[in-house]
């Protein structure tokens, strides 16, 4: 299960383990490990990258695991958290974290236009 959400964070490109760690919700720990293992069996690159004064690892998804190449996937233009719209004062990363943090939002559903069903909890349930 945490292979295939890193697999699925690094379908755009390559990230760093900060980027993956915010893209995927994992933590650092196990997205290094993963990392780790998935390095091992030949499905993922690490190259080392200073940031600042420090230095982190960039990880590369091998390419027999890119399912949709980038000239394949129509650009949505209304979709503001889309990469390839990625225009203005943020970055493509800061862009990335904003479609995570509004796919957490809407839990998921990835039009962003309507909520999906939620159960009720037990302090808002009518009796």
């Amino acid at each position: 299960m945490t292979q295939a959400a890193l697999i699925k964070a690094l379908q755009n490109g390559p990230l760093t383990s900060k980027e993956a760690e915010d893209l995927t919700g994992m933590s650092r720990s196990t997205v290094l490990s993963t990392a780790k293992k998935m390095r091992y069996k030949g499905d993922l690159s690490t190259e080392q990258v200073r940031i600042g004064r420090f230095t982190v690892a960039r990880y590369t998804l091998a390419e027999h695991l890119i399912e949709n190449k980038k000239s394949n996937v129509p650009a949505n233009k209304l979709n503001p958290f889309d990469i390839r719209n990625a225009q203005g004062i943020f970055t493509p990363t800061e862009y990335r974290i904003m479609n995570a943090q509004a796919r957490n939002f809407y839990k998921g559903n990835p039009s962003f236009t309507t909520y999906s069903k939620a159960v009720p909890s037990e302090n808002n349930r009518q009796t």
